[in-house]
């Protein structure tokens, strides 16, 4: 299988494969044997970069398909149809592949990285030859051949073969006599003179060498129907033209450009672009660069014609354009969106936005109470303060000529997070009964109806209580009750009182807070 059209890679793949089939009719040494192996593992990793660069292909294809089916899908059908195929045949090499290792190995489970018998050379033979897997496979590779010729047409719908693809396909994929090298001028059939009294490893690098050829067919093909894809017409079939700018919002006393061109463009000539007024746009790389009037708030159009001369005829055609753009007076608006104070040792989302101004050249600050002010999204940033007081959020952005302009500021107020109470199985106090206060592990400190969901983990608490006229007490650190606190609680009788004092937490800006006593009277 010669293809003059193959890789320099390639070539030196089949030009290998010459060298060691030749050896093996000199001498079947182990070292032939293992050069084989190799050839075979290289070769195979060669086809499945093929076929990786195939899949591709394949994805491109169907993106297109999406962008635009009426006119992709026949080329888009066809190329599954060379999926289809391409596959099935492979997939036929495959078995016979593993079929020749299963007969020499005697195995169902066939490796093809470790053949035991390489260097039977009867197995070919009989599974080629005797049982006809050989002529099965050539008429695979023979069909195959003739589809995928059938794709290759002239203008006509002739077959093409006057074109390069087609006489490589031909050439890779012949399935033709072989002259013999031994007697000149006579021939031997393609399946004996690939396969006939080869060592097993041999005929498995020839089936691995036709899958290589047959992805490269595949490759080949692939590229020949994308490039149909538009041929002899527009690359777009909806010429129009453009108006485009960076904005059709700008502030006032602002400057307003806007690109103005056609979407399918010439690149040897620049077209003629005349406004409403009867003006001419200056004209750079075929783009026309309109510059509009901002001295006053309100809206503008922009209207005229952009002529193109048809180069077959040399007719001008015209292509009218119209939009427009508006001017408006600079405005910011910051908004937080839990309140509109900043709590101190945690995040406190802000949402930022400009009106005209993209989000991405705000420039956000904040001074005052130690803040500090994060980006964490587009017009989304967090704050953190430090200490009570007030903090000054200010906005501004940053020009096309480098200069920076205000937007505007706004002044939060700097507040502690409040105390959250202290509670026992969600107990504030009261009458309890014994059981279900023995039933209670830990101690509590909630915050309700507060605009933000915190942790107070408490990190002391006493219990103390009168037994017979003496108080008994014990302290712990952390949020659950000892062991201790445990026996104390057991000794309470109905009608008694028992204290949980001095609660502290740690509140999220990192300070212990101080809680306070809750009592419970036992039912």
């Amino acid at each position: 299988m010669a293809d003059k059209g193959l890789s320099p890679r390639q070539k030196m793949i089949n030009l290998m494969y010459l060298v060691l089939t030749a050896l093996l009719a000199l001498n079947v040494s182990a070292e032939i044997l293992n050069a084989f192996v190799l050839f075979d593992k290289s070769i195979r990793k060669s086809t499945q970069n093929i076929q990786t660069k195939n899949d591709e292909v394949y994805n491109e294809f169907l993106k297109a398909l999406k962008e635009n089916p009426k006119k992709v899908q026949k080329w888009y059908d066809k190329a599954m149809e060379v999926k289809a195929k391409t596959n099935s045949l492979d997939s036929l090499m495959q078995d016979i592949k593993l079929d020749i290792i299963k007969m020499a190995d005697k195995t169902d489970n066939p490796d093809p990285d470790n053949i035991k018998k390489k260097a039977d050379n009867n197995v070919g033979s009989t599974v080629m030859i005797l049982q006809g897997r050989g002529e099965e496979l050539k008429k695979a590779i023979d069909e195959y051949r003739e589809y995928i010729l059938s794709l290759i047409v002239d203008t006509n719908g002739n077959p093409d073969t006057s074109k390069v693809l087609y006489k490589n396909i031909v050439s890779t994929l012949s399935t033709d006599d072989v002259e013999s090298l031994s007697e000149p001028g006579k021939k031997i059939p393609w399946v004996e003179a690939n396969f006939e009294h080869l060592p097993v490893i041999a005929d498995v690098a020839m089936i691995s060498k036709f899958q290589n050829d047959l992805r490269n067919v595949e490759s080949n093909i692939l590229a020949h129907l994308q490039a149909q894809i538009g041929k002899g017409e527009f690359k777009f079939n909806k010429i129009e033209a453009i108006v485009t700018a960076p904005s059709n919002y700008v502030l006032k006393g602002e400057p307003f450009k806007a690109e103005v061109f056609i979407a399918a463009s010439d690149s040897t000539q620049d077209p003629v672009i005349v406004m409403k007024d009867g003006s001419r746009l200056p004209v750079e790389n075929g783009k026309g660069i309109y510059t509009g009037n901002t001295s006053s708030p309100g809206e503008y159009d922009i209207e005229g014609v952009i002529k193109m001369k048809n180069p077959l005829t040399g007719d001008t055609i015209n292509f009218p354009f119209k939009s427009s753009y508006q001017v408006g007076v600079p405005s910011v608006a910051i908004s937080p969106t839990k309140m509109n104070v900043f709590y101190i040792g945690v995040n406190n989302p802000v949402a930022i936005t400009a009106s005209g101004v993209p989000a991405d050249k705000l420039i956000v600050t904040i001074s005052g109470a130690g803040g500090k002010i994060t980006k964490v999204g587009n017009g989304k940033y967090n704050v953190t303060v430090k200490k009570t007081g007030k903090a000054t959020v200010r906005v501004s952005y940053k020009k096309n000529d480098g200069s920076t302009r205000s937007l505007g500021s706004m002044e939060f107020r700097c507040l502690r997070v409040p105390d959250p109470y202290p509670t026992v199985g969600g107990y504030k106090g009261g009458t309890i009964k014994k059981s279900t206060l023995l039933g209670q592990t830990t101690v509590l400190a909630k915050l309700d109806n507060f605009v933000f969901d915190l942790k107070f983990p408490v990190t002391y608490f006493n219990v103390s209580t009168t037994i017979n006229g003496f108080v008994e007490e014990a302290s712990t650190r952390g949020s659950k009750i000892s062991p201790e606190q445990k026996k104390i609680l057991g000794k309470l009788r109905k009608g008694q009182k028992v204290y949980f004092e001095d609660v502290r937490c740690k509140a999220p800006d990192g300070s212990i807070r101080q809680l306070g006593t809750i009592s419970f009277r036992i039912q």
